[in-house]
């Protein structure tokens, strides 16, 4: 990510000053007094953190766009360098607090985090975290939901008193730290200072007689001036108005309206390069879907974006959360209740398979339906686990081989007992032991879907064995049960055994297969589905995805997706409300 940050190249030496007044004292730290003066230039964020001492905390507040991400990043590289030459060094590990929510402590979210997004286990997790194995690098305190800031502000400083050793640095925007009712307390607090006009200067000199007219516009416009004090709008204004005359620069209004004229033409000089015209995708249709996606990700806080995670909530309105209901109880009745209900009706007649059929699809339809969308993929086997669901499943069994005794008879009724007994304690026993593990961290987009219908495919070919086995078991024993049973209206014991084997195979690797994979796929498909059929998403999204990146809109983070930068991902959000009235005029 620093790499390939907009103004990582600038290089440019960016002004830090010290604000003590912006953190309460923490208890061990040394009183420092403001000064107005920054610190010395040449300083770098490892020689700066160093600074504070054991334990150290640090926050780095700065405006929009004036390098604070990348400032941050750069500390994670000088902490990652130095933890390699010394194993003894805490691990540095950057998270975004955008995911934090109100339901976790900081401890119990950061163990979360580093399953999802670095893939250590579970049980390893939470020990790294209290160890104080961990340097915390927490970026985007002010991209946390407005309403839960305060509650983050405390759940971190919850966090310093039950794990004082643990090292961390905060990120936020100055202003939204500010209007917070509560303050980190940390050993110290920096501020990125807007860029010198100095620097201003000599960053565009560097480029020569490409620049010319850019120098020429900020010494007319006031709002561009400022705009170019901060590192993100320097370098976009670069990529924007290169070899460009002032006239054409010129002339826009306030800061507002200058800064949104910018990334408009950001975004038409980004087209209009060479190499980036796609005959698939049309640009309006490329904006309008960026656009959609940008509000989904703000309002939703999935950054980065991974199209696995979206959920129903990401289609605009009840209806259309309805249709994706119906859709998924539809699909279920015609995949899962179809097929059951022609096995049942292949022996029992089609009245029992329709009956069965719709009972089955109904079932997982409306378990698809109602349930959040998650992924599988990966699955394993707790044999304590399996133990638990035997005892269970045996004792289901044998009450109702109890009850069965009591109507049938004796022999009867241990013959169906047994029957129960093999159903309930084997299948409860096998369903139990059956563990789904997530695995968020991804090197390929869509990779936790492949995982879900490899897993469906699995499951529905080892649970269909299984089924089978079990049914045909069942069958051998349904031959000695009594002539009143409707069972043994069928003709020859190896009819009961083909027929229990396929109705234990059919049912038992579809319940299995949908469980464990196949609603994942239902429920997935069918909301992308519906995204491309009201336009809010392309049905191909991958290939889109990668255009974006192509075109400087987007960049890959693993098996996800960021914008460059968090104001370009506000300004598409705002021009999906400007756009979404007047697409198709």
């Amino acid at each position: 990510m620093l790499d390939a940050s907009l103004h990582g190249a600038a290089l440019l030496d960016l002004g830090i000053k010290q604000d003590p007044e912006a953190v309460t004292k923490y208890p061990w730290a040394i009183k420092k007094e403001s000064t107005a003066e920054t610190l010395p230039t040449g300083a770098s964020m490892l020689e700066i953190f160093d600074s504070i001492g054991m334990g150290r905390s640090l926050l780095i507040l700065g405006a929009p766009g004036s390098g604070k991400t990348t400032m941050l990043l750069e500390l994670a590289r000088g902490l990652i360098a130095r933890a390699r030459e010394d194993v003894t060094q805490p691990i540095p590990m950057v998270f975004n607090l955008a995911s934090w929510t109100e339901k976790l402590t900081l401890a119990d979210w950061l163990a979360q985090e580093l399953n999802n997004l670095y893939s250590v286990p579970r049980k390893t997790a939470p020990d790294w975290v209290k160890g104080n194995k961990l340097l915390l690098l927490l970026d985007g305190l002010d991209e946390v939901q407005q309403e839960s800031r305060t509650k983050c502000v405390g759940a971190i400083n919850e966090f310093r008193k039950q794990n004082g050793l643990t090292s961390l640095a905060v990120c936020s925007r100055s202003q939204d730290y500010a209007d917070l009712n509560a303050k980190l307390s940390f050993e110290g607090a920096i501020e990125v200072q807007p860029l010198t006009q100095k620097q201003i200067t000599e960053f565009f000199n560097h480029f020569g007689d490409e620049t010319s007219g850019i120098k020429q516009a900020l010494e007319k416009d006031n709002a561009l001036r400022e705009m170019a004090e901060t590192p993100l709008f320097l370098s976009i204004m670069l990529m924007t108005y290169r070899s460009k005359q002032d006239v054409e620069i010129l002339g826009i209004g306030d800061e507002k309206a200058s800064r949104k004229h910018l990334f408009d033409t950001y975004v038409e000089r980004m087209f209009d390069r060479a190499g980036s015209k796609n005959k698939v995708y049309k640009k309006q249709d490329i904006l309008y879907w960026l656009s959609s996606l940008a509000a989904k990700i703000i309002e939703f806080n999935q950054e980065p974006y991974l199209f696995e995670s979206m959920q129903p909530e990401w289609l605009n309105n009840i209806k259309k959360i309805r249709a994706y209901r119906v859709t998924c109880i539809l699909v279920s009745e015609l995949s899962g209740g179809l097929i059951v209900g022609l096995a049942f009706g292949f022996i029992f007649g089609r009245a029992y398979g329709l009956l069965v059929g719709l009972i089955f699809g109904l079932f997982f339809g409306l378990s698809a339906s109602q349930k959040k969308i998650s992924t599988v993929d990966v699955l394993s086997f707790s044999w304590k686990r399996s133990g638990i669901g035997l005892k269970i499943g045996l004792g289901m069994g044998l009450s109702i081989g109890v009850v069965v005794v009591l109507i049938l008879g004796l022999i009867d009724g241990l013959i169906v007992g047994i029957i129960f007994v093999l159903m309930f304690g084997l299948g409860m026993g096998l369903s139990f032991g059956v563990i789904v593990n997530q695995i968020d961290q991804a090197t390929v987009p869509g990779k936790k879907i492949i995982f879900s219908a490899k897993n469906f495919l699995f499951s529905s070919f080892f649970g269909g064995l299984v089924g089978a086995l079990l049914g045909g078991l069942i069958g051998v024993l349904s031959v000695w049960v009594s002539d009143g049973m409707i069972i043994s209206q069928m003709v020859g014991a190896l009819n009961i055994y083909v027929s229990f084997c396929l109705i234990g195979g059919v049912t038992n690797g579809l319940i299995s297969g949908l469980q464990y994979g196949g609603v994942t796929i239902i429920q997935h498909s069918t909301l992308r589905f519906l995204l491309a059929l009201n336009n809010l998403l392309p049905w191909k999204l991958v290939p889109f995805l990668n255009h974006c990146v192509d075109l400087i809109f987007l960049r890959r983070v693993g098996g996800g997706y960021i914008f460059i930068h968090r104001l370009l991902m506000e300004h598409f959000a705002e021009m999906y409300v400007e756009t979404s009235t007047s697409k198709g005029n």
